[in-house]
Formats: C-alpha cells, sequence, structure tokens
C-alpha cells in the first residue's frame, strides 16, 4: 500500500471523528435541555396542582363565612411531592369579595442542562376561583318554592336567619307572574308524566342528573296527596328550585327556575282538607361544593364555586 494513500486515510479517519465530535455537541445539548424542559413541565403542573387545591380550599372557607386565605400556605405545600414553594400570595377580590387568587412561585434543579451553565429554573403558577349563587346541583328534590313567597321573601329580608315558616299547599303557586292550576309547584326534571313511584324516589333521594340554572321546565300534574311521602324527608336538609314564573297548568305548565335554595324539612301534612295541608321548613344557608357559581340567577343562599382563572387566563367577573 502506498504510504501517502494510507496516510490520507488515517487523516480522513480522524477528520471524521472531530467533525463528529463537534456536532454531537448541539446534539447532546439539545437532548439535555429537552430532557430538563420536561421536567420542569412535571414539576409547573404538581405546583399548578397545590394552587388550584389551596384555591378551592379557601372558596369554600369563604362560603362557610370563614377567612379565605387562612392556612393556605399550607394547603399548598399538602399537595405537593418534590417542591417547596419559596413565595406565595393569597388575595381576595371581585364583587363583595367574591373570587380567591392564589399564587406561588418555586424553584427545581436541573438535571442535564447544568453542563450548559444553568442549574435551576423558576416555576410559578397561579389560580383563581369564583364564589357565587349556585346555577348548577345534583340531587335536586322536585318540589319547588316561588320566588315571591312570603316566606322566602322574609327568610331574605332577615339577613338569612333562620327560623320555622309553613308553606301552605293550596296558596303556593298563586303569584310569580302566574298561577298553575292543578299543579304545587312539583317539577317535571327531564320531561314526560312521572309515575308516583318515581316521583315519590326523586322526592326522597334527588335527581341525579345535572339542573342547570335558569331553565324553563314542565310540571306535574295535581297535590301532593298521601301517597307521596313528603314527610320522609321530616329532618332532613334538601336543596330545591325557586322559580320565578308560573304559567298553565296541569302537565303543560311551566316554571322558569332562576336560583336554589336549601331548606330542613320540620313537619308535613298531607291529611284532610287541601287547605289544611302544608309543609313546615327552615330555610338555610348552604355550600353545594363544586359547579357553577354566578351568572344569571338570583342568590337564596345556595352558593357554589368553580375555578374562572388558570395562569391568568380566564374570566372571573
Amino acid at each position: 500500500m502506498n504510504h501517502n494513500t494510507s496516510a490520507l486515510h488515517h487523516s480522513d479517519k480522524g477528520s471524521i471523528s472531530v467533525l463528529f465530535a463537534i456536532a454531537a455537541l448541539p446534539m447532546l445539548a439539545i437532548t439535555a435541555v429537552v430532557a430538563d424542559v420536561g421536567m420542569v413541565h412535571a414539576k409547573r403542573q404538581e405546583l399548578q396542582t397545590g394552587v388550584e387545591a389551596s384555591a378551592i380550599a379557601g372558596a369554600a372557607k369563604l362560603t362557610a363565612g370563614s377567612p379565605a386565605c387562612s392556612g393556605y400556605t399550607e394547603n399548598i405545600s399538602a399537595n405537593l411531592t418534590s417542591l417547596s414553594p419559596i413565595a406565595t400570595q393569597c388575595s381576595i377580590s371581585g364583587t363583595s369579595n367574591s373570587v380567591v387568587t392564589i399564587s406561588a412561585e418555586a424553584s427545581t434543579p436541573l438535571a442535564f442542562s447544568q453542563l450548559l451553565g444553568k442549574t435551576e429554573a423558576s416555576i410559578s403558577s397561579t389560580a383563581s376561583v369564583k364564589v357565587g349563587a349556585s346555577r348548577s346541583a345534583m340531587g335536586l328534590r322536585p318540589l319547588a318554592i316561588c320566588a315571591d313567597h312570603p316566606a322566602l321573601e322574609e327568610w331574605l329580608s332577615t339577613g338569612m336567619m333562620s327560623t320555622t315558616y309553613t308553606i301552605f299547599v293550596e296558596s303556593d303557586g298563586a303569584s310569580c307572574s302566574g298561577s298553575v292550576p292543578g299543579n304545587w309547584s312539583m317539577i317535571d326534571f327531564d320531561g314526560g308524566s312521572n309515575s308516583n313511584s318515581e316521583l315519590q324516589d326523586r322526592i326522597v333521594n334527588g335527581y341525579q342528573s345535572e339542573i342547570v340554572l335558569p331553565v324553563t321546565l314542565n310540571g306535574d300534574p295535581g297535590i301532593p296527596t298521601p301517597s307521596i311521602d313528603i314527610d320522609l324527608l321530616i329532618g332532613d336538609t334538601i336543596t330545591i328550585p325557586v322559580f320565578s314564573a308560573a304559567r298553565s297548568n296541569g302537565a303543560s305548565s311551566e316554571y322558569d327556575l332562576d336560583g336554589l335554595v336549601a331548606i330542613e324539612v320540620v313537619d308535613v301534612v298531607m291529611t284532610g282538607a287541601a287547605a289544611q295541608r302544608h309543609v313546615d321548613v327552615r330555610f338555610i344557608k348552604r355550600t353545594l361544593g363544586e359547579g357553577l357559581a354566578g351568572g344569571p340567577v338570583t342568590n337564596y343562599g345556595s352558593q357554589s364555586f368553580q375555578i374562572c382563572s388558570l395562569e391568568g387566563k380566564g374570566n372571573c367577573s
């Protein structure tokens, strides 16, 4: 073999090795950055989970009349597994101080980017939760009350102070922009005529699908009779819809539902003359938990909360 050819061959091999090494550096750097980006994204998701949980806990406290920001840092940390927040903040804003906002910052060490001189990354997250009148609920009972009923109006005027009111069968539904003969505010949540057994099940266990307000629904014909055991609810606290308007009659009756109210059933009398049949109730302020909150409904003491903004994106007005 020609010595010049052999030397040239070795020279080419050396040149290729150098070129490969030079080309590999950017590839290794990109791989390191990609690996760290994935890790930082996972840490940011973890921090966001902690912030969301803390904001929801704060909203629950707000609906209960407690300081929304108490213990919020601990609530963040309780939902973190590998991070420790270095800065946190809690604020209350919005109409009637109805929005709880939690933010947090943390840092996480980088594994591969240290080769490029970057040792850690800063991450942050923020979440806002809105508290307001409940717009949705599951487990609603099919009994409804008129928004203009004197008992409900009096309870609202007292600042929702608990006392016992008597709701008579014959008088209920006589206002709210119209009466509905042949119907005592018994709401049909899913259309069609409900059998007594179906109606009984919904009175005792509630309607097991979500109802979103405002909505117009039909009624079930007739007034409660001894065959409908409303007295099984005595001692229970239930949530019922409130209607702002009623029209037509019987199965064609329509109710415009615009809010929810919680009641404790104190006594039930559904025997004897219709004029004497009644339900004794105490209206109660109640938190229904996560669900649609605020918007085009009236506040009858039943409140919910919902995440309205994440990472600054969303509308909490």
